[in-house]
């Protein structure tokens, strides 16, 4: 049995002089989490970022898409669409961007699911109900496993 003597003195100042560590610097580069086994049809990572605009998403290449038969019926849906007021605001946004800023230092997690392309045909209120369901349940769980806040999106 080991005992530790108390009475020892014991240094309270190093020999050496102190140097602060170094600063870390964090550089961020995009990420890309869309991919596809046609190698044509995953995106490539560009040498500089796009400039961003309102329309700019019209340029990108749409790998995951419905079909839509009619485009003079699309163009009209859309024209309607873009008449209505937005369905996330402004300060909604903020606290998402906030929020994944906290998941991206490791204080959060981000559960990210639902359908990815899904067409009008099962778009109904069954399937929202039992697809939130789902994604609440999942943050439960992982809240409790993790112990720390879950971003749901």
């Amino acid at each position: 049995m080991m005992t530790l003597n108390v009475s020892s003195p014991l240094p309270t100042k190093s020999f050496l002089p102190y140097r602060p560590p170094p600063r870390r610097t964090i550089s961020f580069s995009p990420v890309f989490a869309v991919h596809s086994t046609d190698p044509e049809k995953s995106p490539q990572s560009p040498s500089r970022p796009a400039k961003w605009s309102l329309d700019s998403w019209k340029s990108m290449k749409a790998l995951q898409l419905p079909e839509y038969p009619d485009q003079k019926d699309l163009d009209s849906v859309l024209e309607t669409l873009s008449s209505y007021p937005p369905i996330v605001f402004a300060g909604e946004a903020r606290k998402l961007e906030e929020k994944l800023g906290q998941a991206a230092m490791g204080q959060a997690f981000m559960l990210q699911g639902g359908d990815c392309a899904e067409s009008f045909k099962e778009f109904n209120a069954d399937n929202i109900r039992d697809t939130f369901r789902v994604l609440l349940q999942m943050g439960v769980v992982l809240m409790f496993g993790g112990q720390m806040p879950i971003i749901k999106v």
